[in-house]
C-alpha cells in the first residue's frame, strides 16, 4: 500500500495539473454516478408506486373515479392559480401592482381583517368565478373521457 502511495504522491508533484485535473475529473463522475443511481431508483419507485395505484384503483367505481384525485385531474388550488394567471395576463401592469400590493396585505400578515366587514375585492370575486369555472370545465372533460370510453366503436389508437 505504501508503495502506491508513494507513486501517487511522485505523480502529484511531478504533474501536479493532471493529478488536479484527475482528481477533479474523478470526483465530477463518482458525483454523476451517484445522481444517476439516485434518479433510476426514484423512476423504479414511480413504477412501482404507479402499479400499485392502478391495482387499488380496478375495483373503483365511476362515482368514486371521478370524486378522487388522479394525474390529469385539476385540484382547487391549481385552478386557484391558473385563474389567477390568466387574471394577471389580462389586467394592466397598473391593476397587477394593485393587486400585489392589496394580495400581500390580505395574505401575508395573518390575523389582520384586511376587509373589515366590507366586500372583497373584484379580482379575487374574478379569481374565484374562473377557478369554479375550471373545476366545472375539468369535471365535465373527465366525465366525457368516462362516456367515451364506454363506446365500444370509438377508437383510442388516434387520439
Amino acid at each position: 500500500m505504501s508503495k502506491l502511495a508513494r507513486q501517487l504522491k511522485f505523480y502529484a508533484e511531478t504533474y501536479p495539473k493532471a493529478s488536479s485535473a484527475a482528481l477533479i475529473g474523478g470526483t465530477a463522475l463518482a458525483f454523476a454516478a451517484v445522481v444517476g443511481f439516485i434518479e433510476v431508483q426514484d423512476i423504479m419507485e414511480a413504477k412501482r408506486h404507479t402499479a400499485a395505484k392502478r391495482e387499488q384503483n380496478v375495483n373503483y367505481t365511476e362515482e368514486a373515479q371521478l370524486s378522487t384525485t388522479s394525474a390529469g385531474e385539476v385540484t382547487p388550488q391549481e385552478a386557484q392559480l391558473a385563474a389567477m394567471l390568466e387574471n394577471a395576463k389580462n389586467s394592466s401592469w397598473q391593476d397587477n401592482l394593485r393587486n400585489a400590493a392589496d394580495a400581500q396585505e390580505r395574505f401575508m400578515l395573518p390575523g389582520r381583517d384586511v376587509d373589515e366587514g366590507n366586500e372583497k375585492p373584484e379580482y379575487i370575486k374574478r379569481i374565484v368565478d374562473r377557478s369554479e369555472e375550471i373545476l366545472q370545465e375539468d369535471k365535465a372533460r373527465k366525465e366525457k373521457e368516462i362516456e367515451e370510453s364506454k363506446d365500444p366503436f370509438t377508437s383510442r389508437f388516434w387520439k
